[in-house]
């Protein structure tokens, strides 16, 4: 009967959360620059230019990060806008915000309306809070990509 439950309930799980693997900082410090790779910034444009989000949290972006909000993934073309910035199925995505809360529910919807492959995608848990604790690593605040 326990196993029964247990079945259940991962089957539940597993229909709720898809497998998109959680990574760390130095997955993608040595990932985001790799051909067939895209670091995506899910977080408000004006917070990815430099907008603090809220006390304790820069605003920037990660060196190398596009960005694409998530409130923009409601739009009518949001397929052909996402092509557009290269997020694509054949490319593997590491999605960040500011905590990793945002960018799990980014990746998410690539899987259930865009049909992303979860495999695909990778949550930076933790993002630019826990991006921020190594002092060698630097957010780009304004035009200028390093």
């Amino acid at each position: 009967m326990i196993f029964a439950l247990v079945f259940v309930m991962m089957l539940v799980y597993s229909r709720i959360e898809p497998n998109v693997k959680d990574v760390d900082m130095n997955y993608v410090m040595t990932h985001k620059d790799l051909p067939g790779h895209v670091l995506l910034d899910v977080r408000a444009e004006e917070i990815y230019w430099g907008e603090p989000p809220f006390a304790g949290i820069p605003g920037g972006h990660i060196p190398g990060a596009i960005n694409f909000p998530i409130m923009d993934l409601n739009v009518a073309a949001a397929s052909a806008a996402l092509a557009k910035v290269g997020v694509t199925k054949d490319r593997t995505i590491i999605i960040y915000c500011n905590t990793g809360a945002q960018a799990g529910r980014f990746a998410d919807a690539l899987v259930r309306r865009f049909n992303f492959s979860p495999s695909r995608l990778k949550n930076y848990r933790g993002g630019v809070r826990d991006w921020i604790t190594n002092p060698e690593n630097i957010l780009i605040t304004d035009g200028d990509e390093y």
